[in-house]
């Protein structure tokens, strides 16, 4: 009897490291859509004609964005090959 109750809190245990990771996962997801939304939308408008002090910080912007875009990208790819090496 003690065995399996053992094994009953390691499997809760791991469950819950389990969907902590699968939350994480999605709101890293939901967060890049959001910034590649955003990235688009200020494409978008250096399309127009803005002066050159608002396409300079524009394009600051969109640097800040690529940035964080491909960190989040990295740890995406790690939560993956995670999940992935766990199932």
């Amino acid at each position: 009897m003690k065995y399996k109750k053992l094994l009953n809190k390691l499997k809760d245990i791991l469950s819950a490291k389990r969907q902590a990771q699968l939350e994480k996962y999605s709101s890293l997801k939901k967060v890049l859509k959001a910034l590649r939304a955003e990235k688009k939308k200020m494409e978008k408008e250096l399309e127009t004609d803005i002066d050159d002090e608002t396409r300079r910080q524009i394009t600051q912007k969109l640097k800040v964005i690529a940035k964080q875009r491909k960190k989040g990208l990295e740890v995406l790819q790690e939560l993956k090959k995670e999940r992935d090496g766990k199932d």
